[in-house]
């Protein structure tokens, strides 16, 4: 059985919590608490997990995000889910503008 990890952003800085997300082999269930409005969230994912975001989120969370599927439950700034490649991006409240922004152009698109 998988457990699931909580980082909690009103004791865990940002860096500390994206760093454990981009660790090799990463699997699992991830939650991270008390985000109120920290810019960067849960960016350049590139693993197969599930992260879920309690709270809003500011500008650009869930950018260049590849095979995640990353749910924010709350509302998100500006760039929500920017240069996404793959995976999802779940925004249960508002989403500024330029939600899901710019995805690049692939071989496969040819």
């Amino acid at each position: 059985m998988d457990t699931v990890t909580r980082f909690d952003l009103a004791k865990v800085p940002l860096r500390e919590v994206n760093t454990a997300l981009h660790a090799p082999h990463l699997t699992g269930e991830f939650v991270i608490e008390n985000p109120a409005g920290t810019h960067n969230v849960a960016v350049g994912m590139n693993a197969d997990v599930k992260v879920t975001v309690d709270g809003h989120v500011g500008y650009y969370a869930a950018g260049m995000n590849q095979r995640a599927s990353i749910t924010i439950d709350g509302n998100a700034g500006t760039g929500v889910a920017e240069n996404m490649m793959s995976g999802t991006v779940w925004v249960k409240g508002n989403a500024s503008q330029s939600a899901g922004a710019h995805r690049p152009r692939r071989a496969a698109d040819d």
